[in-house]
């Protein structure tokens, strides 16, 4: 067979001005229409209460894979435990025994809104939409990077092989499948979002459908920039952890701000993680891996303008490229969230904090705000946005303020952006833990001398509060003091400790009086690969040969949990992770768009992989 001519042929086909882009971007289009979040429901008023089962979606990707001209999908029925699995699809399309097979991945659930009813942060237009800007270069909605890119990629580039081959999905033929190279298998995950938390039972449940596979292809990181490749090496870990905070003494130190004292202790004074039992077991990058940083074509201002960090605020490394890609790919860190506040896997830009002062005399609100900010400022060494305003006295005899800290205007990917960019709401709880001492009482210059006895300030009580890029700010219907705490693992830590080094380290740290309680979250192992196999420099080739442009080797700040624990279920077949999406592409945030030039050349990327494996994929005899 000339499956030089095929690649050629199949390449063709994927291209903007063709009926296989259109009608592919058909099944995109549907796919976003349906609303497969995986966690965080009931956003705004009218919204859904209960996380999706996703059989609409599995039904629309059975359909859709049966189109190509896949002969065996299969939606599982997954296990009773762990609660809320959602089923895995399984679909292979068989050449002949003793071919290699080339297994591939993608997810079809998706990340919350982060919006409200309105969809003003989606330019007014529901993110179950797909709509295209102006020169139909990028198409926006929830999932169409992330991860429906991914399932397109891999549908477009089979498609686009079996129609170069001559096979008719309508009229198929064992013949024209015989002359293929290799088997071919994909799996569709529904739980990636939260954790992937039933993907090694549903794996070990369909043992037999997976045990062949020689490699596999994952579709679901980013490109180091638009229209260039990467392959992708290592990914962080992530581990979550709800923590609430209790008042067991009448020591005048409230819960919230008890809660973000201990908070503030997260990280040191640099913002580099402060739970050193997860920081040294960070693998240290080496000089070579630094310099293949340097040669990564993502510039320090594009990754801060892509963060949306505001023009003044600081890095938390040196404001060097290569300092910047190692903080975000192969560092821990620590990201805080209101336990309130729908997270969806971002770093909030903006955090607001509500201070009540219970008052024993008359006290200038203008001078007294005044001094807070200086207070503030003087704890502030990354230059954040500070905003002290007057709020509404709950009752006589007091003053509030809302105390706004802004470090970006929007909220960057947590996994993406997490490391060299301060996070506001630490930033915040140091601030707070920088005013207040362990008593509840003003400490710091120049405030400290409104605190009785030479003040009119008795108490203080502090509240977490909804804070939006404007610096509007309001209060959360439950005022109990809780948090969602966010460590991203690099290579070198695992998932099972790093939850019990955080609650250690946080309990530690509790200021007298205040008990913290804790609950887990999802979470997920890093991950890193050595690239020896041929099949790693066959992927190479084929991102060359796809995208037209040098690749290079890249990691992921993100977590994909699927990857450590299919590796640990197959056996450490290699593992090939591409990018159908870009670094403009704003996955977990409103706005998420995808990259025509990344999904495209992605999916020929595929197409000579797959067309070229039996190099790299042969079987002996």
């Amino acid at each position: 067979m000339n499956f030089a001519e095929w690649s050629r042929d199949a390449r063709r086909l994927i291209d903007t001005d063709t009926a296989l882009f259109t009608r592919h971007m058909d099944a995109m289009r549907e796919m976003v229409r349906i609303d497969s979040r995986s966690f965080n429901v009931n956003e705004f008023e009218g919204d859904r209460t209960e996380p999706a089962d996703m059989q609409e979606i599995l039904e629309v990707a059975e359909r859709y894979l049966r189109g190509i001209g896949f002969d065996y999908v299969c939606i599982n029925t997954p296990p009773k435990d762990p609660q809320r699995a959602t089923p895995i699809l399984m679909a292979s399309l068989t050449a002949g025994d003793g071919k290699p097979t080339v297994l591939m991945y993608a997810h079809l659930d998706k990340q919350p809104y982060m919006d409200d009813g309105r969809f003003l942060k989606w330019d007014g237009v529901p993110p179950t939409e797909l709509r295209w800007n102006e020169d139909r270069t990028r198409a926006y909605g929830r999932g169409a990077a992330d991860d429906l890119s991914g399932v397109i990629g891999i549908g477009m580039a089979v498609d686009a092989v079996l129609q170069a081959a001559g096979f008719d999905s309508g009229n198929p033929s064992k013949e024209t499948l015989a002359k293929l190279p290799c088997n071919l298998k994909v799996i569709f995950e529904t739980e990636e979002e939260s954790g992937s938390h039933s993907l090694i039972e549903q794996i070990l449940q369909n043992r037999d459908f997976f045990q062949d596979a020689d490699c596999v292809i994952i579709t679901d990181v980013t490109n180091p920039a638009t229209g260039v490749p990467g392959l992708t090496t290592s990914l962080r870990g992530i581990s979550q952890v709800h923590v609430t905070a209790r008042t067991e003494n009448e020591s005048g130190l409230d819960a919230q701000t008890g809660l973000y004292k201990a908070l503030a202790t997260l990280v040191h004074d640099d913002h580099s993680l402060a739970v050193n039992a997860i920081a040294r077991r960070d693998i240290p990058v080496t000089p070579d891996e630094r310099k293949g940083y340097e040669a990564v074509p993502l510039a320090v201002e594009t990754q801060r303008r892509m963060a949306g960090l505001l023009p003044q605020v600081k890095l938390t490394v040196e404001d060097d490229q290569a300092a910047v890609i190692q903080a975000q790919l192969r560092t821990s860190y620590a990201n805080v969230r209101p336990g309130h506040r729908v997270s969806g896997g971002v770093v909030l830009g903006t955090a607001a904090a509500r201070l009540t002062f219970q008052l024993n005399g008359q006290l200038d609100s203008a001078s007294f705000q005044t001094a807070i900010t200086e207070a503030l400022s003087g704890k502030n060494p990354f230059n954040l946005k500070i905003t002290v305003e007057d709020a509404k006295a709950p009752e006589p005899g007091t003053l509030a303020v809302n105390v706004i800290v802004q470090a970006a205007t929007k909220d960057p990917h947590s996994g993406v952006s997490g490391g060299p960019f301060p996070v506001a709401e630490i930033q915040l709880a140091r601030m707070i833990d920088g005013l207040i001492d362990g008593n509840g009482r003003l400490f710091a210059d120049p405030v400290h001398q409104y605190m009785v006895p030479e003040g009119p300030v008795e108490r203080i009580a502090s509240e977490s509060l909804h804070a939006d890029h404007d610096g509007s700010t309001r209060r959360f219907a439950d005022r109990s003091a809780k948090a969602l705490v966010e460590i991203r693992l690099a290579p070198g830590n695992n998932e099972s400790e790093t939850a019990e080094d955080v609650k250690a380290h946080l309990a530690a740290h509790a200021p007298a009086g205040v008990r913290l309680e804790f609950g887990d979250d999802k979470g997920g192992s890093p991950w890193s690969t050595g690239i020896e196999h041929p099949a790693f420099t066959l992927m190479l080739e084929s991102l060359e040969t796809g995208y037209g442009v040098k690749p290079c080797l890249f990691g992921c700040g993100g977590s994909i949990p699927f990857v450590a624990k299919l590796m640990k279920a197959l056996d450490d077949i290699p593992p090939l992770v591409i990018a159908p999406y870009d670094q403009e592409c704003r996955m977990h945030e409103p706005g998420e768009s995808l990259s025509v030039a990344d999904l495209n050349g992605c999916a020929r990327s595929i197409v000579h992989f797959l067309l070229n494996c039996d190099r790299a994929l042969s079987r002996p005899g």
